[in-house]
């Protein structure tokens, strides 16, 4: 859907930018189309990012050859130097993407062969109408991105919960570790995907756009890796233990609060408590029931690192809420 709205968007602007520098009386008035076109980028941030790079670049390329011209004369070898120069100073600057349009403007200077304050003028009314134009229009062109970002945020939170269900059975069920691992293999290419979307339509949103769902992802792929270490703690447990059951309840129930933001001190308490009670009991009598202890309170540590992130996130946007 992004790559048909962004389709249209180019056409209509190429169109439009075409037309009325045409109607303007601008010679090269195709080109405007083709430079406007060039303005239009995935994202609307982008879009404006890069039309001001491009302005940059353009009027740097227009008075560096109008000088290089004038002095060596309008020959293809100084158009050479010109490009060199051009485009060594574009990528230092850090304004490339200027490049392409401000070569094409150095062509209509060597072709028109001659200085002219009237073709100068000219040639920076075509850029400044086809970037300005393109750069309105895209600002102004309707999304929805506030409404895909809370959408994206549920099939998160959704892939999370998934994910703690099936450490939840892995604790307490290591015969079968290897189907569970598996399935959570998936999360991380699924969060990848998800996370690049969010970043795209979060460029979308110009104004009142305080960043809380981008960094709502972000926390959410930090409980991710959390997550990993886990399931890597989780499948190195052997035997059943008398603690894998009330861990393996307390992540299910954990699982079902995800996306409230209310619950998180509750989960936060009791997994103290049970940290507390554990530290508390009496010593494991048999090395392999050490070990699996020593897992499973490292499974507890990291939870509790897990929950705490969630915390931290609400104490920055205390107002978020991941649905409406």
């Amino acid at each position: 859907m992004r790559i048909l709205h962004t389709a249209i968007k180019m056409t209509l602007v190429t169109v439009m930018a075409g037309l009325i520098s045409k109607w303007i009386g601008l010679d090269y008035w195709l080109t405007g189309g083709v430079l406007a076109l060039l303005s239009i980028q995935l994202t609307k941030k982008d879009s404006i990012t890069i039309a001001l790079k491009r302005i940059i670049d353009v009027f740097f390329a227009m008075i560096l050859s109008t000088l290089l011209f004038v002095l060596l004369g309008y020959e293809f070898w100084v158009f050479a130097v010109i490009t060199f120069i051009l485009t060594l100073f574009s990528w230092r600057l850090k304004i490339a993407e200027g490049i392409v349009p401000a070569l094409v403007i150095v062509t209509h200077l060597l072709l028109f062969g001659e200085f002219s304050f009237a073709f100068f003028i000219d040639e920076s009314i075509l850029v400044i109408v086809s970037i300005g134009i393109a750069t309105i229009f895209n600002t102004f062109y309707p999304s929805f991105g506030e409404k895909t970002l809370i959408k994206y945020v549920e099939i998160i939170d959704s892939y999370i919960k998934d994910h703690l269900l099936m450490l939840s059975f892995l604790i307490k069920d290591p015969e079968y570790h290897e189907t569970y691992y598996k399935h959570y293999d998936l999360l991380e290419h699924k969060l990848t995907k998800l996370i690049h979307q969010v970043e795209l339509t979060d460029k979308d949103i110009l104004f009142q756009n305080d960043q809380s769902y981008l960094a709502y992802v972000y926390m959410r792929r930090t409980q991710a890796t959390y997550m990993k270490h886990m399931y890597a703690q989780g499948v190195k447990v052997k035997c059943n233990h008398r603690y894998a059951k009330e861990i393996s309840d307390y992540i299910r129930d954990l699982s079902f609060a995800i996306g409230l933001p209310e619950e998180g001190e509750k989960h936060l308490n009791q997994i103290h408590q049970m940290l507390d009670k554990y530290r508390l009991s009496e010593l494991p009598r048999t090395r392999e029931e050490f070990e699996t202890r020593a897992i499973l309170y490292q499974i507890m540590l990291e939870l509790e690192t897990f929950v705490k992130i969630k915390l931290e996130f609400y104490e920055t946007y205390p107002n978020f809420k991941s649905s409406k």
